[in-house]
């Protein structure tokens, strides 16, 4: 159980390391550098994020891909990664995403099914992910 938690958490640090790369606009607007964030998602990937709105990749990846560079100096941080339930369909994993940058600093809880995906990094991509405000001031 180890080593798949530990797969995990490499996923979602390394997934946030691009987001982070992508909205400071370290990284390239290339559609290489976007497609690092997009293939990290399944094609029927969902999200809620803590305003309480359902989001589709459709609806997700052109927003992302319009903020590039537009949060520089953000730093984002991964913690206590947790692995809740695995079996052959999926990993349900929580973690907690603090954020220093422009608008603040901030806290997420997030909850996010992780689906086995051959070609996908660390062989996992995101299917659903659910955050939740933690305390901002911290």
């Amino acid at each position: 159980m180890d080593e798949l938690r530990d797969r995990c958490a490499a996923q979602i640090r390394d997934l946030h390391r691009v987001i982070e790369d992508w909205l400071t606009g370290r990284a390239p607007r290339t559609a290489e550098a976007f497609a690092a964030f997009a293939d990290a998602h399944s094609p029927e990937f969902t999200m809620v994020p803590p305003d309480g709105a359902l989001l589709g990749r459709d609806e997700l990846l052109p927003g992302f891909e319009s903020a590039h560079g537009t949060a520089p100096g953000l730093r984002i941080r991964i913690s206590d990664v947790a692995l809740v339930h695995a079996d052959t369909g999926g990993i349900l994993v929580t973690y907690e995403e603090w954020q220093d940058g422009p608008a603040g600093k901030s806290g997420r809880r997030s909850t996010v099914l992780l689906e086995p995906h051959t070609s996908a990094p660390h062989g996992l991509r995101s299917r659903h992910l659910h955050e939740t405000w933690i305390d901002r001031g911290r």
